[in-house]
Parts: structure tokens; sequence; C-alpha cells
């Protein structure tokens, strides 16, 4: 199965693209792909979506579709899922 993972202004820094396509085989959760995307991606990335200890972000900013999902990730992915990512920012 595919879904499509899009990326909010900080975090397309960190990736250099604002989508992507990405292949998982099911079952999988936004948790299990959040680390994925830090490794694929780097350090930079990974310290927007994870925390030192390797859980997601707590103030991380997690939709698919239009429906927000719960920062601790355990929500499963469908097949042509979109899921858009807002890391939070700091600063004015």
């Amino acid at each position: 199965m595919h879904i499509t993972v899009e990326y909010a202004a900080q975090a397309r820094q960190a990736t250099g693209t604002g989508r992507e396509r990405v292949e998982l085989t099911p079952p999988q959760t936004v948790r299990d792909l959040l680390p994925r995307l830090a490794r694929r991606h780097g350090e930079a990335l990974g310290r927007l979506l994870l925390t030192e200890d390797g859980e997601p972000q707590p103030a991380l900013l997690l939709f698919i579709g239009d429906e927000q999902v719960p920062a601790d990730g355990r929500r499963e992915l469908s097949p042509g899922d979109v899921l858009t990512i807002l890391p939070p920012i700091a600063g004015g």
C-alpha cells in the first residue's frame, strides 16, 4: 500500500520536499512511520518528529485527510491516506 506524506514549511527544509509517496506494508500506524521518516531524512527531521526517547513529539500536529489524529501516533494508516505533519514551531 502507499500513502502520501505532506510536510509543513519547517519540515520541508529538513526533507527538501513538500510531499512524498511512501510505500508501507500493512498494518502500519503513524507511530511506525515517524521513525522511518526520521531515518530517511536525517537528524533535522528526526528532532522535529521524535523526542530523545524516540517517541512522537507531544506537540506534533498530525492530520489524516482533514481529521486531526492524536500525537501518540497510534492511528492505523490505510491505502491512499494523506498524512500531513505539522511540527511545533517556536518564536514569533
